[in-house]
């Protein structure tokens, strides 16, 4: 076992054949093994990881009952092998029993003795201190000659710091601000290791001037990863290593592209999605802090709006700016901030009055659009934990399920349709809405989200949705949602490509019933 922490590299300038400048490629860290290929952290996963030519396979450690420490991500065994038990519960004996052939949880020492005599660099991932003290001894009592990193939580490195005095630290950084002299103190890192969607010029820069190597996660196509390199990051963790390899290489091929030109769609697109997931999950966890309907946590209403909603646009607005910091943005509390053809539109919460009252249904509302066009989307609903993301010509997910509404023939019939009222009361041609809809037997649902209710309709919960104004803080995000599920959105002309005008009235609708459901719908605000 060997734990000699690389020395920092900085980029430097290199040239292609015919002389343009260009950038050295950072080195390639595989993302449990190769989970795109085989099963994340198993034996065949770290072997492809290897073959493929990474020069760094990161895996995720934890320790059974009976203090074997073992390959897993999750605290528990059920995502991936179907126990709903905590691992750390589970005695090696059974754990050992679980899958099948080759994909089967392995041991940490298997996994040092698979890459025995390897060029690949295996970066432990530990974030249980117990886990890393395990882990800890079982490197060090190796007789492979595997060369080992760590990366994890602050105690969990501390513990292997202490274990291990001569061990190869990667600081997880999750935040925009760069790293000081202090930070660093403790664990003695010898790598900055940092969520794409945190990567800024003056991060790559400070950890430089620290001495530190620079590793970025979260890259999993060739557009951040080019964007990353021309930053000077060191190396780029990723899922996909053939993808973000031959990324690299076509740029070294045919030259870096220069860093003063404007990105292009696909290059900010990827970025803003990376930070938009990322943002996502970061207001799910404050939301879930702060009890629904506890005026002490903040969130019921003041004067001046809701102290949650406000706490939450600085904190979105903080992430964008630092990444794109020449993008305009448009948030619900705070108004206007100008910038350049994108711009950012936040609803921080969505469905306020329901927070303060205790009703586990709002949401946060992330929307970039380019000239106008929306490009990318995220809802997250706090209360399922549950992120819907869109992309422009990439469709939409939830989790890792994608969004795809078929257009087979549906009837109103036993359906559902959403809307919202117009500030408290219902707008123009509502009766004649529901009238029309119950004479169709179809239920009129109205919840108190705006965001959440047209975004059901590209999840498949429900055959439509309309609201008497469109705004592209409160309903953007929803609305690319349903155009990357194959919804569809419709004003009282017809149907739309990006968004409704602003203050108009639309609907959004499954496809085998948006024909039907827009007469409805139509039908009822002439009556207003």
């Amino acid at each position: 076992m060997t734990t000699s922490p690389p020395a920092p590299v900085a980029q430097v300038r290199t040239s292609t054949p015919d002389g343009r400048p260009g950038v050295r490629p950072p080195r390639l860290v595989a993302h449990r093994g190769a989970p795109r290929v085989r099963r994340e952290n198993t034996l065949p996963a770290v072997a492809v990881a290897e073959a493929l030519g990474a020069d760094v396979v990161e895996v995720d450690v934890r320790r059974t009952a009976d203090g074997v420490a073992v390959l897993l991500h999750d605290e528990t065994l059920g995502r991936m092998w179907g126990d709903a038990r905590r691992v750390s519960d589970v005695d090696w004996c059974e754990v050992a029993r679980l899958g099948n052939g080759l994909d089967r949880i392995p041991r940490l020492d298997d996994a040092l003795e698979r890459l025995d005599g390897c060029r690949a660099t295996l970066l432990l991932d530990v974030r249980d201190p117990a886990a890393a003290l395990v882990a800890a001894r079982t490197v060090t009592t190796a007789s492979s000659t595997t060369v080992v990193a760590w990366r994890g939580a602050p105690e969990a490195m501390a513990t292997v710091r202490a274990a291990v005095p001569d061990a190869d630290v990667w600081l997880a950084w999750d935040s925009l601000d760069p790293p000081t002299a202090a930070d660093l103190e403790a664990l003695g890192p010898s790598t900055l290791d940092l969520h794409v969607a945190f990567l800024t010029p003056r991060t790559v820069e400070a950890a430089h001037a620290l001495g530190l190597v620079v590793a970025v996660r979260g890259v999993d196509d060739a557009v951040p990863a080019l964007w990353a390199a021309r930053l000077g990051v060191d190396s780029v963790t990723t899922d996909d290593v053939p993808a973000v390899r031959a990324g690299l290489a076509a740029a070294e091929r045919d030259g870096w592209p220069t860093p003063d030109r404007e990105p292009s769609e696909a290059e900010v697109a990827a970025r803003a999605q990376a930070l938009a997931h990322r943002v996502a999950h970061e207001v799910i966890a404050y939301t879930r802090e702060h009890p629904v309907g506890d005026g002490r946590a903040g969130t019921a209403p003041t004067a001046d709006g809701p102290e949650v909603d406000r706490r939450i646009e600085q904190l979105v607005r903080a992430r964008v700016r630092a990444a794109f910091p020449t993008h305009g943005f448009t948030g619900e509390e705070y108004g206007v901030a100008p910038g350049d053809r994108h711009r950012w539109y936040l609803d921080p919460v969505d469905g306020t009055t329901n927070l303060a009252n205790g009703v586990p249904w709002t949401a946060m509302s992330l929307c970039l659009t380019r000239g106008g066009a929306p490009i990318v989307a995220v809802v997250a609903d706090p209360w399922r934990g549950e992120v819907l993301e869109a992309r422009r010509g990439r469709g939409a997910v939830l989790r890792d399920r994608a969004l795809q509404l078929d257009d087979a023939p549906r009837p109103l019939a036993g359906a559902v349709v959403g809307t919202e009222l117009d500030g408290h009361r219902p707008w123009p041609g509502f009766g004649a809405f529901l009238d029309a809809l119950a004479d169709r037997a179809c239920a009129l649902r109205v919840q108190g989200s705006g965001a959440m209710t047209v975004a059901q309709v590209a999840a498949g919960r429900g055959i439509g949705a309309c609201v008497s104004a469109f705004d592209p803080v409160d309903h953007g995000a929803a609305v690319l949602l349903v155009h990357e599920a194959g919804g569809v959105v419709l004003t009282r002309e017809g149907p739309v490509e990006g968004f409704p005008p602003a203050g108009q009235p639309f609907l959004v609708a499954h496809p085998g019933a948006a024909d039907e459901l827009h007469t409805v719908w139509t039908s009822a605000l002439a009556t207003a």
